[in-house]
C-alpha cells in the first residue's frame, strides 16, 4: 500500500485539476451568458422604444411586431416581450412557451426609465432579468416595453462534455506514465541511502532508520539525519576555537557598542586618560574645535587645541586632586563671535574601586541658542516693563487729576477719561499678544472660522487707525475695490494681524508721511492685502529678522518708538494658520511694504460645510 502512495496522490491531484478546469469553464460560460443576455436585452428594449406607439399595438389578427421579433430572435430563454402602461398594466405581449409576465412597478422619474431589474416568474420561481425602455408619444410617456430573459441558462455544459473528455484523458495517460517513470528514477536512492548509512557509521553516529520507500521524502528524511550527524561532529571539532573566536567578538562588540552609544549622543565628546590624553572623540567635535579626530586622539591638547580657554581647562585634569572633580567653563569661539560653547568635565571611576580614575569625560555643547534665548527674555521682560510701566504712570497721573474732578472743566474732564482709555487699550493689546503667543506656543490656539465680509474688516480697522495716525501728523489711505467679496477666517485673529501691521506702519512713520492700505483680487482665486508706509523703513540684513519673536532692529530711530517685538511675530503666525504667506519690501529711509496673501475660500464651500 506505502508503494502505491504516490500513485493514488496523483491520480487526486489530476481529478482535482479537472475539476478546476471544468469549474473555470462553467464560470466563463456563465459570464458570456449573461453578457450577451444583457446586451441583446438592452439593443431590444432601446429598438422598441423608438418604434411608432400604434406599430407595438397591432389591429385584432394581426401577428404583430412583437411576435415577429421573438421568432427571429429564437433565443429559448427569451421569457417575453409586452407592452406596459405607465402604471404597470400589459397592453400587448409575446411570451414563450410556459412563460408568464410577472407583475412590476415601472418607474416615475425620467432618469430611470432606462433600466433592468431581476424579477420572478409567478409560473415556476425561475428568475428573470428583466430590461425596460420607455415609449414616447409627442413628447409624453405613453408606456415601457419590457423584456424578460430567464437568468438559468439552459444546457449550460451539455456542448462541452466531448471537450472534457478529450481533455480528461491525455490528462490520465500523462499522470500514469509519469508514475511509471518517477517509480523507475527513484530506485538508485536506496543504494544512495545505503553509503549515507555506512558513512553515518564511520562517524561514529547510530545507525540511520532503513528506507522503506523508494521515493524523495524518504531519502530527504535519511539525508536530514545525516547531515545532523555530520553537523554535530563539525561542531564538536570546532568547539574550542569557537570559542575563542567568540570571546573576541564580544570584546570587539562592546566596544564598538559603547562607542555607538557615544557617536549617537547629540553632544561632542571627548575622553581623556589619566595622563590628559585623548583616547576617544566623536564626530561633532569636529565642527566644534575645528579639528579632525585623527589629529586628536592620542596627541597631547598643546599640539591640536587652538581655544586658550579649552587648553587651559583640559590641561587642569593632568594627574593630581583636580581629576577626581566635575568642572565646566563657557567660552566664545574665537573663530564664530556669534558662537557660544559650554565644556563640562566629569570623571570615570573605575567600577570596582571609587578610589581609581580612568580618565574624564568631556562633554562640549553648543548654547548659542540658549543663551541668545535667555538674553532675549531678559530684553524681553525689560521692554514689557517698560511698556506697562509707560500706561501705568499715565493711569495714575490722570486718575489723581479726575479725583479732584471739581476743578476740571469738562473738557478736561472728557480728555483724561480719553487718554485712561487709550492707555488701557495698548495695556490690554500688549496682554493679548501675549496670551496669543502663548497659545500658539503650546498648540491650544485653534481657529474658528467664520463667514467674514472682507470690506468691512479692513474698514473697521483703518478707521480704528487713522484717529491715532491722524494725531501723528500721518495721512491715511484705504483703497479696496467694491468687489471684495465674503471668505471663511477667524475674524478675531485676522483683525488682530492687521492691526498689528496698520499700528507698526503708523508707528515708525514720521510726521507729514502717509499709509497706504489696500486689497485686491488675483487672478489665482487669491486675495492681497498690503499695508504700505513712507516711514523710516528697513534694512536688508533686518528684513529677514523682523518676524522673529523680541526681535527688534537696532537703530536709534527703532529705540525712540516704544515696542516688543511681538506684533510682526504674532501676525505672521496667524497668517500662517490661514494657509497664507506675509511678505515685506523696504528700503531705509523711504519706507516699507507688508504683503499679505492669502486664498479666498468661496462663500458657497462656506455653506455646504454648514449642511
Amino acid at each position: 500500500m506505502k508503494n502505491d502512495r504516490l500513485g493514488l496522490a496523483m491520480i487526486a491531484a489530476t481529478l482535482v485539476v479537472i475539476a478546476i478546469v471544468i469549474g473555470l469553464m462553467y464560470v466563463n460560460q456563465s459570464r458570456l451568458y449573461k453578457e450577451k443576455t444583457r446586451v441583446n436585452g438592452v439593443a431590444l428594449t432601446r429598438a422598441l422604444s423608438g418604434v411608432e406607439y400604434s406599430q407595438l399595438l397591432p389591429e385584432s389578427g394581426e401577428s404583430g411586431l412583437l411576435r415577429n421579433l421573438v421568432n427571429v430572435q429564437n433565443n429559448e430563454n427569451l421569457a417575453y416581450i409586452a407592452v406596459a402602461s405607465p402604471d404597470g398594466v400589459i397592453l400587448n405581449e409575446t411570451t414563450s412557451a410556459g412563460s408568464i409576465i410577472p407583475a412590476a412597478t415601472m418607474p416615475s422619474e425620467p432618469y430611470a426609465w432606462f433600466g433592468e431589474h431581476n424579477v420572478i416568474s409567478p409560473g415556476d420561481g425561475r428568475q428573470i432579468r428583466e430590461f425596460f425602455a420607455p415609449i414616447i408619444k409627442g413628447g409624453q410617456l405613453v408606456g415601457f416595453i419590457r423584456a424578460g430573459y430567464y437568468i438559468q441558462q439552459t444546457n449550460l455544459m451539455s456542448n462541452q462534455i466531448s471537450s472534457l473528455g478529450l481533455m480528461a484523458l491525455p490528462i490520465f495517460l500523462l499522470t500514469t506514465l509519469s508514475y511509471f517513470l518517477i517509480r523507475r528514477e527513484t530506485k538508485p536512492l536506496g543504494l544512495l541511502s545505503k553509503k549515507l548509512e555506512q558513512v553515518s557509521l564511520s562517524y561514529g553516529g547510530q545507525a540511520i532508520s532503513p528506507m522503506l520507500d523508494h521515493n524523495y521524502g524518504d531519502f530527504m528524511q535519511r539525508f536530514d539525519q545525516f547531515i545532523q550527524l555530520v553537523q554535530a561532529r563539525v561542531n564538536q571539532m570546532n568547539k574550542e576555537s569557537f570559542s575563542s573566536r567568540t570571546d573576541a567578538h564580544l570584546i570587539t562588540y562592546k566596544q564598538e557598542k559603547a562607542e555607538s552609544a557615544l557617536n549617537s549622543i547629540p553632544d561632542a565628546l571627548l575622553v581623556i586618560d589619566d595622563a590628559c590624553i585623548p583616547t576617544f572623540a566623536n564626530a561633532k567635535l569636529e565642527p566644534i574645535l575645528g579639528v579632525s579626530r585623527e589629529k586628536i586622539i592620542g596627541r597631547p591638547a598643546v599640539e591640536w587645541c587652538k581655544e586658550k580657554e579649552v587648553l587651559a581647562f583640559l590641561q587642569r585634569f593632568k594627574p593630581g586632586p583636580s581629576a577626581m572633580r566635575s568642572a565646566n567653563i563657557e567660552y566664545v569661539s574665537e573663530g564664530n563671535p556669534d558662537q557660544r560653547i559650554s565644556v563640562a568635565a566629569f570623571p570615570l571611576f573605575s567600577p570596582r574601586n571609587q578610589n581609581t580614575v580612568f580618565g574624564m569625560l568631556i562633554i562640549f555643547r553648543d548654547i548659542s541658542n540658549e543663551y541668545l534665548a535667555i538674553q532675549a527674555g531678559a530684553e524681553f521682560v525689560s521692554q514689557v516693563s517698560h511698556e506697562l510701566k509707560t500706561p501705568l504712570n499715565t493711569l495714575a497721573t490722570y486718575s489723581e487729576l479726575l479725583l479732584d474732578h471739581a476743578t476740571l472743566t469738562e473738557t478736561e474732564q472728557v480728555e483724561a477719561v480719553n487718554v485712561i482709555h487709550n492707555e488701557v487699550e495698548r495695556m490690554a493689546g500688549l496682554i493679548n499678544n501675549l496670551l496669543n503667543i502663548s497659545k500658539m506656543d503650546t498648540g491650544a490656539l485653534q481657529l474658528v472660522r467664520k463667514r467674514v465680509k472682507l470690506r468691512e474688516l479692513m474698514q473697521d480697522a483703518f478707521d480704528s487707525m487713522s484717529n491715532n495716525a491722524l494725531g501723528k501728523g500721518i495721512e491715511s489711505e484705504l483703497k479696496i475695490p467694491p468687489d471684495l467679496g465674503s471668505v471663511r477666517l477667524d475674524k478675531d485673529l485676522f483683525r488682530i494681524a492687521i492691526d498689528n501691521l496698520l499700528s507698526n506702519a503708523i508707528k515708525y512713520s514720521n510726521p507729514g508721511g502717509k499709509v497706504t492700505v489696500s486689497a485686491r483680487n488675483l487672478d489665482n482665486g487669491q486675495i492681497e492685502i498690503s499695508v504700505r508706509d513712507q516711514g523710516i523703513g528697513i534694512s536688508p540684513e533686518d528684513v529677514e529678522k523682523v518676524f522673529l519673536k523680541y526681535y527688534r532692529v537696532n537703530s536709534s530711530e527703532t529705540a525712540s518708538r516704544s515696542g516688543h517685538g511681538l506684533g510682526l511675530y504674532l501676525a505672521r503666525q496667524i497668517i500662517s494658520l490661514h494657509h497664507g504667506t506675509i511678505t515685506v519690501n523696504s528700503e531705509p529711509g523711504k519706507g516699507t511694504e507688508f504683503i499679505v496673501t492669502f486664498k479666498a475660500q468661496p462663500v458657497q464651500l462656506e455653506d455646504s460645510q454648514d449642511l
